[in-house]
């Protein structure tokens, strides 16, 4: 739900540090301007399996069927549209967003972008000239981090690529959560209607003020075929306490409350954009940390925040309420779906001496 904010300004100095490898990287056949039609070649194929054989389970697990959504632990991808299979620079994913969901990952964080077919010699040109005007070539959504130039999905591909795990998964419940780029938002909510997901987008039509009492279980969902949960902030996005939200999209602040940024230690909660957590929303844990010296996505430290131990040890100083939602980078390295399927497993009472430990923690 964050980044960088001198992306550019970050990718400069990489560039002057490491001018071979750019260069290398900016000539090879992954640099593509193509409008943002890219067509991953092996998402497809990989989506035609079922992500799980349980046909009684929800989300993995039977004991998470009668459990409302906000009451279980989620695995996220943080910028699940930058990965290296997509041929960002300085991704934040080694894999795709599509084999993280086969894989078990229920959540993805994804940012909408307006891209104009710059590439990354036009904006770094444009850094060091000082020109800032403005791109005459007629600018189309993607999905990006900071920069289109550095990488983008095509929505069209991806959303598509989501609602056909969402055909093949039937038990399968999803949350996405956007990071809305200046001037995108009704073109993403057109892109969400065109994919044809609407018809899985979880509504609140008659509470337009944002308040939600009871989020419902996963068996209803399912049994309501209303399997993606949408929320989503910036770009125009507010209080649906005070305006009219997007139909079908929630104002992430609305229901979230999240740790900072590059914080791999605490339960600290982020700025005035959270509120406390309670039992009515969710509790996002942001487990990532971008390298110290080029505020870059950095593997090595995911492969020590996504252990096991790692994991365990930070939700054990989450005194007033455990997380529910914990968003990692490069989601393929460590025990991230093993840590979250052992915690849904003593939520539901699969292991209940453990579960009798943590009574002292609040769940909701």
């Amino acid at each position: 739900m964050g980044g960088c904010k001198n992306f550019i300004g970050t990718l400069v100095c990489t560039a002057i540090l490491c001018g071979a490898g750019v260069v290398a990287y900016l000539y090879g056949p992954w640099n593509k301007d193509d409008g943002g039609s890219e067509e991953t070649p092996t998402t497809t194929t990989t989506l035609t399996a079922k992500s799980s054989a349980c046909e009684s389970c929800c989300n993995g697990l039977e004991s998470n069927c009668d459990l409302p959504i906000n009451q279980v632990t989620w695995a996220m991808v943080h910028n699940a549209m930058s990965s290296q299979d997509d041929s960002f620079y300085a991704a934040n994913n080694d894999l795709s967003l599509e084999k993280a969901l086969v894989e078990g990952y229920r959540g993805l964080m994804l940012d909408s972008c307006l891209c104009d077919g710059d590439n990354i010699i036009d904006v770094l040109q444009d850094y060091v000239t000082g020109n800032d005007e403005d791109n005459t070539e007629e600018k189309y959504l993607g999905f990006c981090h900071g920069t289109c130039a550095a990488g983008s999905r095509n929505p069209t591909t991806v959303l598509n690529h989501i609602k056909a795990f969402l055909d093949i998964n039937p038990n399968e419940v999803l949350i996405i959560e956007f990071e809305v780029g200046d001037g995108t938002l009704e073109l993403l909510y057109q892109a969400i209607n065109d994919s044809g997901l609407e018809k899985y987008v979880l509504r609140y039509e008659e509470e337009n003020d944002g308040t939600i009492s009871t989020w419902p279980t996963f068996q209803q969902l399912i049994s309501a075929n209303r399997r993606l949960i949408l929320f989503a902030h910036n770009g125009g996005m507010a209080s649906c306490e005070t305006q009219t939200c997007p139909e079908g999209i929630f104002y992430t602040f609305d229901h979230f409350s999240q740790t900072n940024w590059n914080d791999g230690n605490t339960c600290v909660l982020r700025g005035s954009d959270t509120k406390v957590p309670d039992e009515h929303g969710f509790f996002l844990m942001n487990h990532w940390k971008n390298d110290e010296n080029l505020d870059l996505p950095s593997k090595t430290n995911a492969e020590e925040f996504n252990t096991y131990d790692f994991l365990s040890t930070r939700f054990g100083k989450c005194k007033e309420r455990m997380p529910n939602i914990v968003a990692v980078d490069f989601w393929n390295v460590g025990d991230v779906l093993k840590f979250v399927e052992d915690e849904n497993k003593k939520i539901g009472g699969g292991d209940a001496a453990v579960a009798e430990s943590r009574n002292g923690s609040i769940r909701h």
